[in-house]
């Protein structure tokens, strides 16, 4: 089943290929690093806590939403090492769900997050799987070319804006989640948290205006 964003797929790939194309050097080279590094940790971790990279990979991602990456490692090692939470920085109820994944060597997260396409397929880019693509609202935007959209990446339409990431990945001859990676490293350096706040005020001012 397709959502309101299926006819916009074709716009979301221009707009997706215009944005790589206009990459930096330094925007190529993170992209293209991120998930390889994250891998390597994970297959670290395997190989530490005798632990299948599936379960390494779904640990990390059940507590990456609303956590930032370097709190995401600590916590997962700490959940992965069977010790008690040493910082804050993650929601409790997700920290649970990493826990119960670590008991039961779980390597299929989608039980865990019935109705979260983007903690799944995190756990897929992590475990080593390139051909999927983690829609964030980074990514998200950077696909519409609208810094101020606050798209709700409900299953139907996470599908849609992963289908585009795909199709213009596949057009440029880049893998799926190198490309992700690499357009959400963009889309971060081009508005950051200061500039995205500045323009929700100023949007705001102007709608109360109206």
């Amino acid at each position: 089943m397709s959502s309101q964003f299926a006819s916009r797929i074709p716009e979301m790939i221009r707009n997706l290929s215009l944005l790589y194309r206009a990459r930096t050097p330094q925007d190529d080279a993170l992209g293209r690093a991120w998930y390889p590094n994250a891998h390597r940790i994970v297959t670290d971790w395997s190989d530490s806590y005798q632990l299948p990279i599936a379960t390494v990979a779904s640990v990390i991602a059940a507590i990456s939403p609303q956590c930032v990456w370097e709190r995401n490692l600590i916590l997962a090692d700490d959940v992965l090492a069977e010790r008690a939470p040493s910082v804050y920085g993650a929601l409790p109820a997700n920290l649970a769900k990493a826990q119960r994944i670590r008991a039961n060597r779980a390597t299929d997260i989608t039980a865990y997050f019935k109705s979260g396409p983007k903690v799944s397929s995190f756990a897929c880019n992590l475990a080593g799987d390139w051909d999927i693509v983690t829609v964030d609202t980074h990514a998200a935007q950077a696909a519409l070319n609208d810094v101020e959209s606050t798209v709700s990446l409900k299953p139907t339409v996470y599908a849609d804006f992963a289908e585009a990431y795909r199709h213009a990945a596949w057009g440029l001859d880049i893998l799926p989640a190198h490309f992700q990676a690499t357009i959400w490293h963009m889309w971060k350096r081009l508005y950051p948290r200061s500039v995205k706040l500045t323009r929700r005020r100023q949007w705001h001012v102007i709608s109360t205006e109206v």
